[in-house]
């Protein structure tokens, strides 16, 4: 189970009344609840979907409830499932039992309506809270090889140039075996590496910044915050041509820092991979579901192979060589981690050579306004 499998419940009782029961007083949680007359069908039903916390009898016809927790615990995938026992008494010696087999709880049947949806409730945000944990430490993982591996290879190369350099200067007064253009270009690839280092730290830093703000939402038009980065950023590059548009973008809720930060990495990602075409071709659009809001910001670049999809949330992962296209590989983390805060996600297709789309997905309710920002479209040349 990871932090995106959805909450859903799984009673299993070898009794349709208890099920009925324990169902209509589940109910109102709203989340997702399946049910299973027997051991066998509940280790099924887990297969298919895992559920977040099981309601388990104890005393079932075939499987007891101890051995459907057995099968279930010693699986390692299974491990996070919360089980709750139910038992029709207060059996010290069976409660025992059940806790030993790697049971969390236990409730007493018949139920008591208040009690049953506190403990459901209080270990569904436990393991909530375990599975964010277990995502923030496997984030921390990675951090830390890509941290340990892309920062130690230009050290490496520092280190070797300078090694280089210093051999390269006389032992006596006429004892010159490197010329001055030999230790120019020695010189030059030492201020290349540690521009190159020192932009992966300050990247680091940013996305420390990020982390760590605690974000207060207000109102915030779409429209005029890409138009305005977009401005900023191609006054940059005078040179090149560019067909910039924004579709009727609408207001939202969202914290201005962060959203500015995101709109800047996006784009500045999508004025740097469209640098080889006549034409810059940048489209922001946006699709109400009923349930979210979804931004996409489409580019005419050259776009990724899609089985490396999955690489350009990693800190430090990078497509492309630094002498093809600058950057450190940690904008698209930022965006991430920014769009977590407001309780969105971020994702990105592309096809290579034919460009990529960045979508950004909000929750519907953080919308404020859908008619005041207008369509913008830029083009400069």
């Amino acid at each position: 189970m990871n932090s995106n499998t959805p909450i859903n419940i799984l009673i299993v009782d070898d009794s349709p009344e208890a099920l009925q029961n324990a169902g209509t007083i589940l109910k109102p949680l709203g989340y997702p609840i399946r049910i299973a007359l027997d051991g066998t069908t509940a280790l099924e039903l887990i297969q298919q979907q895992h559920p977040t916390i099981i309601l388990l009898d104890i005393s079932m016809d075939g499987m007891s409830g101890f051995q459907v927790c057995h099968e279930i615990k010693s699986d390692p995938n299974l491990s996070d499932i919360a089980i709750i026992f139910v038992t029709a008494s207060e059996n010290e010696q069976s409660i025992q039992a059940g806790f030993q087999a790697g049971a969390q709880d236990y409730v007493i049947k018949p139920f008591l309506p208040s009690e049953l949806l506190a403990r459901v409730q209080t270990h569904i945000q436990l393991v909530s809270q375990a599975m964010e944990l277990k995502c923030a430490y496997n984030d921390l993982d990675q951090f830390c090889h890509s941290v340990s591996h892309d920062l130690k290879s230009p050290l490496l190369v520092i280190q070797q140039l300078t090694s280089l350099l210093v051999h390269s200067l006389p032992k006596q007064k006429n004892d010159v075996d490197f010329s001055l253009e030999d230790i120019n270009t020695i010189a030059g690839l030492l201020t290349e590496k540690c521009t190159y280092t020192l932009n992966m730290v300050e990247s680091l830093l940013e996305l420390s910044h990020v982390s760590q703000i605690n974000p207060i939402f207000t109102p915030l038009d779409l429209n005029t915050l890409f138009q305005n980065c977009f401005k900023e950023l191609s006054s940059l590059e005078p040179n090149r041509h560019f067909h910039f548009h924004a579709n009727n973008l609408p207001v939202i809720m969202a914290n201005s820092t962060l959203m500015k930060i995101l709109v800047q990495n996006v784009l500045s990602n999508a004025i740097k991979f469209t640098r080889t075409k006549p034409t810059a071709e940048i489209q922001i659009s946006h699709n109400l579901l009923p349930s979210k809001l979804i931004i996409e910001i489409k580019d005419n670049g050259v776009g990724f192979d899609s089985k490396n999809t999955h690489k350009l949330f990693h800190v430090f992962s990078r497509l492309h060589t630094t002498s093809e296209f600058e950057g450190s590989g940690v904008g698209l983390t930022i965006v991430s981690r920014i769009m977590k805060s407001h309780n969105g996600s971020a994702s990105i297709t592309g096809t290579l050579n034919q460009g990529a789309c960045v979508i950004l997905t909000f929750p519907i309710n953080c919308i404020v306004d859908t008619k005041k920002a207008p369509t913008s479209c830029i083009h400069l040349h």
